[in-house]
């Protein structure tokens, strides 16, 4: 999950784009008006050059959690999402591409991300012709369960946050798929992620025995065994790694236990609707408020003026608490980015915004290369842009860089960036390559 962030942004929602809100393409825009974000250009060439005629009208969707705490992280994608269609002036190839409302799917049940209505959305994305790239999930949990589907129907799916290694590599990955590979990611992997933070704990913050405590999800699992992997070969001790579900009633009762085994740093893993933030509430109570509390993505989710988020959750027990990001946090087009944005939604850009938009230009792009094939018809269209956005030999010009995706589907750029709190909102601090 990536930021286009910076210290001190005011986080509402705007009241002037929301998930309901559709998008739909207008006229080619010129070069002049796109070119003041990096990357555009590139794709509004491919939009508006070669005197394409006009090809129809195909569609892209969006799945991510709508409700509850988890909105905090997936409206700056949604945002991200229609800026990048509004910067390329809803074209491609010669099609005229739209977000309606009813392509943007919620996965989320009683206020938290359900893998069966991913499962459920997908399905219905698989069965709507016109729908030929799909930006999400929010959630790996939600993506395993997504991808056997939209893999069968052939849809290039781009997801801007889903971490968990699983997705596309070894076997688990490959028991997901029974056609060529359709999913890609612009975020790195769990794998790194986790020990991104490890490495931070030990090394620079310089604690040595970390209590670890996951959400038992996909995501939260995944991400907390490769930070106690990492921690322990540095040489530092894991006291205790719990596992609780979002189900748990008394985390009070959890923590006095950890308590008692003198951590001199807690790692969450999992997402704020998960307990990121009624976990360290129960720490603080028990007097472990004054320890580093490490989070991966899930817990970087807005600020303290952002409704549900973890930092409005946690309130000051937060001040301590870390988070990482399994993407670039500082890149060239950033200030322009954010300004872009700005703009759009009168709010600054957070969370997720920039992997948003990074998918939205890969899809785009896709399409754009799909349609010099001249598929005769939306069926051949989406297996031509499926194997377009896969393909490992394009070079991608994104908002958060060039990128390129090996043939499981995993981005070339292996950056984890790190964030500690400041005037209650998340400050970047850092950012490590792991090339």
């Amino acid at each position: 999950m990536l930021s286009g962030r910076n210290g001190g942004r005011p986080t509402e929602w705007s009241s002037r784009k929301m998930p309901g809100d559709p998008i739909r393409g207008g006229e080619c825009m010129k070069l002049t008006k796109v070119g003041a974000i990096a990357g555009i250009a590139v794709i509004a060439l491919s939009a508006c050059g070669g005197g394409n005629a006009a090809k129809g009208t195909v569609k892209i969707a969006i799945d991510l959690p709508l409700q509850g705490s988890e909105l905090a992280a997936s409206q700056p994608i949604i945002n991200g999402v229609k800026l990048a269609l509004k910067d390329a002036g809803g074209k491609a190839g010669g099609y005229t591409v739209e977000l309606p409302q009813a392509a943007i799917y919620d996965d989320a049940i009683n206020g938290a991300h359900d893998p069966q209505t991913g499962a459920a959305n997908a399905t219905k994305i698989a069965g709507d012709e016109a729908i030929i790239g799909v930006v999400g999930p929010l959630n790996s949990s939600v993506g395993k369960a997504m991808i056997p589907i939209t893999n069968e129907a052939g849809v290039l799916q781009c997801s801007p946050a889903n971490t968990n290694p699983d997705l596309t590599k070894g076997d688990p990955a490959k028991q997901l798929r029974t056609k060529a590979n359709n999913y890609i990611r612009v975020t790195t992997t769990d794998d790194v992620q986790g020990p991104a933070a490890s490495q931070y704990l030990y090394d620079v913050l310089g604690k040595k025995a970390v209590y670890i405590i996951d959400d038992t999800e996909t995501f939260g699992k995944g991400v907390a065994d490769a930070f106690e992997a990492d921690f322990k070969q540095r040489g530092g001790t894991v006291v205790k790694h719990d596992a609780a579900p979002k189900t748990t009633q008394d985390y009070v009762s959890i923590m006095t236990a950890a308590k008692g085994l003198n951590p001199d740093s807690i790692y969450f893993g999992g997402v704020t609707a998960t307990g990121g933030a009624r976990i360290l509430l129960a720490a603080q109570q028990v007097g472990l408020g004054d320890v580093p509390y490490v989070g991966p993505d899930g817990i970087n989710d807005g600020s303290g003026a952002t409704q549900d988020s973890f930092l409005n959750l946690a309130g000051d027990a937060a001040k301590n608490a870390y988070s990482t990001l399994a993407g670039i946090g500082e890149f060239p087009g950033k200030a322009d980015f954010d300004a872009a944005y700005l703009k759009e939604y009168g709010i600054a850009a957070t969370g997720y915004a920039g992997l948003g938009y990074a998918c939205t230009q890969v899809v785009l792009d896709a399409i754009g290369r799909a349609a010099a094939t001249n598929p005769a018809d939306n069926a051949a269209l989406r297996e031509a842009v499926r194997a377009a956005g896969t393909a490992t030999d394009h070079t991608y010009k994104t908002i958060l860089g060039d990128i390129t995706f090996d043939a499981n589907g995993d981005t070339s750029q292996r950056i984890v960036s790190i964030y500690s709190v400041k005037d209650a909102d998340w400050s970047f601090l850092t950012q490590v390559d792991y090339k």
